[in-house]
């Protein structure tokens, strides 16, 4: 390209001495030819003419070129933009978040830092992230400090108890992305992240750990969210946990991808089948795990938002050490979408966020409900494993009061159907409500402050509930 570059700027400076040397009276200056009789005036106009006339056609030639050489650039950077690697802004190509991120953590800019290509080879690296300071004051009891678990909140004789200040840096997060052409299997990514949300105080944690292969059909391995769930309606809250409604959930999978069009795309996967089952006190036994889950989901993309529909099926399985294997099957949808609408500028819209899901054995995928053993029940030693109906929807609307100012605010509730044999201290429902404003004094840096409530009902009517007030500082690289 450089060559090609100063051959066009050759070409108009050889065309500039020409013409300016046609403007010099010729009979002071002859040309005689090599070897030969000189030309007449006549002769030696007529040459310099055909000599400008080729110029010309070069330089045309030339214009041509640059015009597809133009033209080819934008049709490179609209394939990456509809695959989802990078946007457009001004005409300027603009690296995106991924899809699979929960996006509205990054609302604060939207982009990130332009990848480096590894000397020697094919691969360029992308590293980013953020760190993030919480500081948490709780009004009574909750059995978690660093994020807001509605399930937490202690019930009935054990809520009582003073408030709590708390610091964390644990939602401080770190990823590193790779991305490699392949001759004939479409860009080759991976990904790792973590955070510091691992069970002994700070301790890194995987989030997501994958590789991806393809374009418009693609292959992934690896661990990352379920395709159960829309990780982009998660709204944006100075909180790690997020509403308690929403699905969420990381799992170890195989899945396939393919981008039919521009407006619809498609998620077929199997994932790690790990259940949670509660069984009565001193019954041996376990839970077994034969088949993987099967989760998929459709996509629907409009301008003015998208639609997203998932569904997943499971298999529940419990062995006791004495009498019957019992079994329940597992099944759910998740209809999920966005709809865009006020907009301050291209980079700052308003954004309604909903999610409605309802299932058979899906409280593993829940964000309230993950590791409470809310998945089925055996009410008696030798009954029927039964697996338990569970509703969660969540609502958010996202604001811009200005390029600088921003807002969340959303409800989320979750509701499990028990079974009379339950204990009367199993969570039954969970309900939630979050506002924030941030502010974003430069680029990468977010300043904000939110209030949440929540309140916890267990099997036997006992209520829990907490205020959270935070204040946040983040900063993105």
């Amino acid at each position: 390209m450089k060559r090609f570059k100063m051959t066009y700027a050759g070409e108009w400076i050889g065309l500039a001495i020409v013409l300016a040397l046609t403007s010099i009276d010729v009979r002071a200056q002859p040309q005689p030819p090599v070897g030969g009789a000189p030309l007449s005036d006549a002769e030696w106009r007529q040459k310099v003419e055909a000599r400008v006339q080729q110029l010309e056609l070069e330089n045309a030639e030339l214009r041509q070129r640059v015009g597809v050489v133009a033209d080819t650039q934008q049709a490179v950077m609209k394939e990456a933009q509809s695959h989802g690697f990078l946007t457009l802004e001004a005409g300027k190509p603009r690296l995106t978040t991924p899809d699979f991120f929960d996006t509205n953590k990054y609302v604060a800019e939207g982009d990130f830092p332009g990848s480096f290509l590894i000397p020697g080879s094919k691969t360029s690296l992308q590293i980013g992230g953020y760190v993030q300071l919480d500081t948490i004051l709780d009004t009574d009891r909750t059995g978690n400090d660093d994020a807001f678990v509605v399930s937490s909140i202690p019930t009935g004789d054990s809520k009582a108890g003073a408030g709590n200040t708390n610091f964390s840096i644990r939602q401080t997060r770190l990823f590193l992305k790779t991305q490699t052409p392949t001759s004939n299997w479409g860009d080759l990514v991976t990904y790792v992240e973590v955070d510091f949300m691992g069970t002994d105080g700070a301790e890194p944690r995987i989030r997501h750990a994958y590789g991806q292969v393809g374009d418009k059909f693609q292959l992934l391995a690896g661990q990352t969210w379920s395709a159960f769930q829309d990780a982009t309606v998660f709204p944006a809250t100075l909180d790690f946990q997020g509403p308690p409604g929403i699905i969420t959930s990381r799992r170890p999978q195989v899945r396939l991808r393919e981008i039919w069009n521009d407006q619809w795309s498609g998620v077929v996967a199997i994932e790690d089948p790990s259940s949670d089952i509660t069984v009565p006190s001193g019954f041996a036994g376990e839970k077994t795990t034969p088949y993987p889950d099967v989760a998929a989901n459709i996509r629907w993309t409009q301008p003015w938002g998208h639609m997203q529909l998932s569904g997943v099926l499971r298999y529940l399985q419990f062995d006791p050490n004495d009498g019957n294997r019992e079994s329940d099957v597992g099944y759910g949808l998740n209809l999920t979408g966005s709809i865009k609408a006020f907009k301050v500028d291209d980079k700052h819209i308003d954004l309604l966020l909903y999610q409605i899901a309802a299932g058979n054995g899906i409280a593993k995928y829940v964000n309230d409900t993950g590791g409470l053993g809310l998945d089925g029940v055996l009410t008696t030693p030798g009954g029927d494993l039964q697996a338990l109906n569970l509703v969660a929807g969540m609502v958010a609307y996202q604001h811009w009061w200005n390029a600088k100012w921003a807002s969340t605010f959303g409800y989320s509730i979750v509701n499990v159907d028990n079974r009379s044999g339950e204990s009367g201290s199993d969570y039954h429902r969970g309900q939630y409500a979050v506002a924030n404003l941030r502010y974003y004094p430069t680029e990468r840096v977010m300043i904000g402050g939110e209030v949440l409530y929540g309140i916890r009902e267990d099997k036997d009517g006992s209520t829990g509930d907490d205020f959270r007030f935070q204040f946040s500082v983040q900063f993105r690289f």
